[in-house]
């Protein structure tokens, strides 16, 4: 009987195959069990303005109502293994990274994001056109979009950078902002201080955060969840609002009305499914 004699070259083919298939084996089994959930961001994605606020006073969560919770009670087909709220009411791109984002790790499957705002300065750019005239409205509102054109996209670069290597395995979903006011002009609608020309430069500022926020995210390889046209015709001075005017509460005022979160956790589940 001749003995069959298996070239060299041939055996290494094969072993390579084999562990390539190992591998892929193993990285598919990873990713599967890669199902946790992690929420992080901002006052938007806490639930300030939804009520129902839990145990973490300082962070302004809210227990069922922020658009997370509510996107993750819209995903019944989907099994999540641990879900995660880290967001943080007043956060900051540098807060999410070195705070936040402890909560990720391989077995993060899913991570939604929602941050830039603070960094804008946009609170005092909101605080000056209630309380100002229409030309420093204005030129708040053009400080801020100067500072989000020139400092956030390297900052959401580094941020975005970070979450790809602390949840290498998972899908990304980074949610803008809306107008927080009704757009000019509106007939019959009452908006206190903001007149038709404070209401175009604070919404004008917005477009501007978005689109800085869409591009970065973009690049990054994320999905970026525009809210802007889910908002339409309910911003705040609407007679239907889904953000909160002036409030009592003034940590609530011009922020989502429960309302408002579930247009953010709709227009989530839109390109999630």
């Amino acid at each position: 009987m001749k003995r069959r004699w298996i070239p060299v070259a041939t055996t290494v083919a094969v072993l390579t195959a084999l562990t390539a298939c190992s591998g892929a084996e193993e990285a598919a089994t990873k990713a599967v069990e890669a199902r946790d959930f992690v929420a992080l961001g901002d006052s938007y994605a806490a639930g300030l303005g939804a009520g129902n606020y839990g145990d973490k006073p300082d962070c302004v969560q809210s227990k069922d109502g922020g658009y997370p919770h509510l996107w993750a009670a819209l995903r019944t087909v989907a099994s999540f293994g641990t879900i995660t709220d880290a967001t943080c009411a007043g956060a900051k791109i540098n807060d999410v990274r070195f705070e936040q984002l402890r909560a990720l790790n391989e077995n993060t499957g899913w991570v939604t994001l929602t941050v830039g705002g603070n960094d804008a300065g946009w609170t005092k750019s909101l605080q000056t056109c209630l309380l100002g005239t229409d030309e420093t409205c204005k030129t708040s509102v053009s400080t801020a979009v100067t500072a989000v054109e020139s400092n956030l996209p390297a900052e959401l670069d580094a941020l975005y950078q970070m979450i790809k290597e602390a949840a290498p395995n998972a899908k990304v979903f980074v949610t803008g902002y809306p107008h927080l006011v009704a757009a000019p002009g509106a007939a019959g609608v009452s908006c206190d201080a903001l007149s038709d020309a404070r209401r175009t430069a604070l919404n004008d500022g917005a477009d501007s955060l978005d689109e800085v926020i869409k591009g970065r995210v973009t690049a990054a390889g994320f999905t970026f969840v525009d809210v802007r046209k889910a908002f339409e015709g309910h911003e705040a001075c609407t007679k239907e609002p889904w953000i909160h005017g002036l409030r009592d509460n003034l940590s609530e005022s011009y922020h989502p009305t429960p309302e408002g979160h579930k247009a953010y956790a709709a227009a989530l589940f839109a390109v999630t499914g």
